[in-house]
């Protein structure tokens, strides 16, 4: 099967952003299972016209500009593949494309990638959201083959702007290639609690609740506790870095600042469980990344893991400040349980979160939409 993905950037696994990690993933274990894939993507703060990005098992031919060479190359792939992806919502590059692919009859899949979640369409523009939905964007969700959901929770959120039957649900997943998939083993040498966050400081995170909810914890508490928010420090991230002092907290909670690689697999392994606040959020790659590395979690239930419940390998809250004190101390009084749980985890990622799982699921979903074309 010939496949053309059309991204924003250049799916660099190595940024904050779980897009690329997504992106990556799927290129290249759909490479690894015989199928062409082919990527173009676009960069606006790239100085260069193009470049060529060679990834692994996958090359990303790269523009600073939509239109011109860009298009040009985006319309010449798309009369040779069987299916065309687009990523991501609020883009006008995604309308220009599709609108060409529907003249020339070309089937396209839109991965929604958590962008229909209510608290992140008002978190700016929500009524200017909604009016260009209904002009532009609802018309390429409606004539899309599909439309990929990546959790079951989402599926309910990407109905509600579209009249398109075929919204399906293909988990993300991880390249297990970065771990060693093993149950976590305990020492007791420490004398503090080691558990962090992984990722972007925005909103939809919720980190500030998190915060909020460790000050609340008793001197005693604090003093077995540390908490590493480990992730990029923009403008959110330096305003909860001065939450953090005001509350005292500086003892307790360290921003280690991004952390990409071999480097951020280590931080995870030394962690003893891991925390997931967000207000909304599609089981994200860092909670996969944390269960790989065999970590229990605190996970918020807005996170979109309701489905894995069962699985035991993670305590759920809701994204409250004193819910997510709730969880902390439940996490905190069940060390008997640490290693069952790591275990679980570990058993979640081997069956479900991997990428062989899911563009298995992918391409099978691709399948279908080439059989009801013909």
């Amino acid at each position: 099967m010939k496949i053309l993905h059309f991204i924003l950037g250049k799916a660099n696994p190595n940024r904050a952003n779980g897009v690329n990690h997504v992106i990556h993933g799927l290129c290249k274990y759909s490479a690894l299972a015989g199928h062409d894939v082919r990527v173009i993507g676009v960069s606006t703060g790239m100085k260069k016209d193009y470049e060529f990005v060679d990834r692994d098992k996958f090359q990303v031919n790269v523009y600073n500009k939509f239109f011109g060479k860009c298009f040009n190359e985006l319309k010449k792939q798309a009369k040779e593949v069987d299916v065309v992806h687009l990523h991501s919502v609020w883009q006008n590059y995604n309308i220009i494309f599709a609108r060409y692919l529907k003249s020339i009859n070309k089937p396209y899949v839109i991965t929604i990638h958590s962008g229909l979640t209510e608290d992140r369409i008002k978190q700016s523009r929500y009524r200017l959201k909604l009016l260009y939905h209904k002009l532009f964007q609802k018309k390429i969700f409606d004539g899309a083959a599909g439309l990929q959901a990546i959790t079951k929770e989402e599926m309910t959120d990407i109905a509600k702007f579209t009249i398109n039957e075929n919204i399906f649900f293909v988990q993300n997943g991880i390249d297990t290639d970065n771990f060693v998939l093993e149950e976590k083993i305990y020492h007791q040498e420490r004398n503090k609690i080691y558990f962090g966050y992984l990722g972007r400081f925005g909103q939809e995170k919720n980190i500030y609740s998190l915060i909020i909810a460790i000050s609340l914890l008793s001197k005693d508490e604090l003093k077995g506790l540390k908490c590493f928010l480990i992730g990029p420090l923009d403008q959110e991230g330096h305003r909860l870095q001065r939450l953090v002092t005001a509350l005292g907290l500086n003892n307790t909670i360290e921003f280690t600042g991004p952390i990409y690689g071999s480097d951020k697999y280590d931080m995870l392994k030394s962690l003893d469980f891991y925390v997931h606040p967000a207000y909304s959020d599609v089981v994200s790659i860092a909670v996969m990344e944390a269960m790989a590395s065999g970590l229990p979690s605190v996970i918020t239930r807005t996170s979109q893991v309701s489905y894995y419940y069962n699985a035991d390998a993670f305590v759920m809250t809701e994204p409250l400040v004193k819910d997510l004190k709730r969880g902390l101390l439940e996490m905190i009084s069940s060390k008997d349980k640490w290693s069952e749980m790591s275990g679980n985890a570990i058993g979640l990622v081997k069956n479900v979160f991997n990428w062989k799982c899911a563009v298995a699921n992918l391409l099978n979903e691709y399948n279908n939409i080439l059989e009801k074309e013909k």
